[in-house]
């Protein structure tokens, strides 16, 4: 035989041959004792009565079926109907033995008990009604074959062992029952628990596309984990690759790290630097419970993080979670930040990192939307213009023209509110949206501005690196909703701020 065949007869060997089922394991112990101790009582039965080996002989072959049940129910195709096959041969075989023991009454009674429960206990009444069956059809079917003969009592020494061995068998089959009552009890928990982690996780999803920056996502995917999980305490941290020290983001939900947390989660995460490694533990527990640390490294794209985690007690399933966790929770960070990143550069003007006119003009059409609707809440708008920019493009360039509008930028986004709406709405002009406010908004933020801004001076670079001094000045025109029509109204500004440029010509006011 060659090689190739050896290795082929292997492979059919360990594919034939699987582990087999659940139920199959459960009844080898108790069905070995049963039949074992069954193989005692023929001994004794054939001493007393001095039958011999014209007894025991036959009784040995009561020891040989355990092992071919097990055999068949690992080599049976369907492990579970091979063993439920296996429990109605026994009530078949031990009714026969019970005739070949002349249906001695303590035996007959206790061994079809354990049978008929047996079956019951697999499959329910249908099955004990065939076990009952079968188990009649053996003892009768025996007895027509070699002769009615009844043994109602041998000896109180028998009656005795008997009686130990029935309830050693069901002591032990309750044994059984409870330890797969047991199985099935962690199967279910497991289960449960798997539940709630795929829920958690389908929360994760759901936030992060609920979420408007960072911050909120890891608030709200801390909060849900912690309401999902609450007895666990969950907390994360972020921070650039190149600045490791300084953390950008953090959130904590169900959480409180004292002194000495904190110097045990200091030391955590240097040792996960060092060792790159993907969960760690400290070795002693907490009073709080025990911290886990898992790291996120290689999930983003320009962060470093970790997830830290306090559980009750060690548990070495929570690391494979928890990954599960960094890996939900790192790619809807860096779907976020890619989202926000996609957002500003359509929402920004790249020159000076301000508002463009496409977002203004949505923001306008809302205000204008609001003013139609009840309430009907006004809104202002202050259209302002950089003067002299275009003598500054062509003595210096444009480059130095880049700089003039970015240093316009940066002062006025000193001047304004939080909720106000400043952008740049062309190449010289710039406007605020107030989108609740009259028309003292816009005429504060313009004193302001002319106070803090008119002719205050900057120095910007020529293309031809020179610095050149350059003073700020802002033509500006404002308008509100509460004297125009709401479509009009940033029309009526720009009018004034040209106006307001003719002017402030007229007056000499570029010298």
């Amino acid at each position: 035989m060659s090689i190739l065949d050896i290795e082929t007869l292997q492979s059919r060997l360990s594919q034939s041959y699987k582990r087999p089922h659940r139920l199959a394991l459960a009844t080898l112990g108790p069905r070995a004792f049963a039949f074992w101790h069954t193989f005692g009582l023929t001994v004794w039965i054939a001493s007393v009565e001095g039958s011999g080996w014209a007894l025991i002989v036959p009784g040995l072959l009561l020891l040989l079926w355990p092992g071919m049940a097990y055999a068949h129910a690992a080599l049976a195709f369907d492990s579970k109907r091979a063993e439920f096959r296996n429990l109605l041969f026994d009530s078949l075989l031990f009714g026969i033995w019970c005739s070949v023991l002349d249906y001695y009454v303590w035996a007959t009674l206790t061994v079809g008990l354990a049978c008929f429960m047996n079956n019951m206990v697999v499959g329910g009444l249908r099955r004990v009604l065939l076990s009952i069956l079968l188990f009649t059809i053996g003892a009768l079917g025996w007895g027509a074959l070699t002769g009615f003969e009844f043994r109602p009592y041998v000896s109180t020494g028998l009656d005795i062992y008997q009686g130990a061995g029935a309830v050693s068998y069901f002591l032990a089959l309750s044994y059984v029952m409870y330890g797969q009552n047991r199985k099935i009890g962690h199967s279910i928990a497991e289960t449960q628990y798997k539940n709630r982690v795929f829920q958690a996780l389908l929360n994760l999803g759901v936030v992060a596309n609920r979420a408007s920056s960072i911050n909120t996502l890891l608030e709200d995917s801390l909060k849900h984990l912690h309401a999902d999980f609450p007895e666990y305490g969950f907390a994360v941290f972020l921070h650039e690759h190149q600045r490791p020290e300084v953390t950008l983001y953090a959130a904590v939900a169900g959480l409180h790290l004292g002194p000495e947390d904190k110097r045990r989660l200091d030391s955590l995460l240097a040792r996960l630097h060092e060792r790159q490694a993907s969960t760690i533990t400290p070795s002693e527990k907490t009073s709080g419970g025990q911290l886990y640390a898992t790291s996120m490294g290689g999930r983003l794209s320009h962060y470093e993080g970790w997830l830290i985690m306090r559980a009750p007690s060690l548990d070495g399933a929570l690391e494979g979670v928890l990954t599960l966790f960094v890996d939900q929770l790192a790619a809807a960070t860096e779907n976020k930040l890619l989202q926000l990143e996609l957002k500003k550069t359509a929402e920004r003007d790249g020159l000076t990192g301000l508002y463009n006119r496409g977002f203004f003009e949505s923001a306008l059409q809302l205000s204008i939307e609001g003013k139609a609707q009840p309430p009907g809440l006004d809104f202002a708008v202050l259209m302002m213009d950089v003067d002299g920019l275009k003598e500054v493009n062509d003595r210096h360039g444009h480059v130095a023209g880049d700089q003039l509008i970015t240093a316009v930028a940066e002062r006025l986004s000193m001047q304004c509110r939080e909720g106000d709406i400043l952008a740049r709405y062309g190449g010289d002009e710039f406007v605020i949206l107030f989108p609740s406010g009259d028309l003292s908004a816009p005429n504060r933020i313009a004193g302001l501005i002319r106070a803090q801004l008119g002719g205050q001076r900057c120095v910007i670079t020529s293309t031809h690196g020179e610095n050149v001094v350059v003073e700020l000045r802002l033509s500006m025109g404002s308008a509100c909703s509460t004297e125009a029509p709401a479509q009009e109204v940033l029309s009526l500004a720009d009018d004034r701020m040209y106006h307001d440029k003719i002017q402030r010509r007229t007056h000499g006011a570029f010298g």
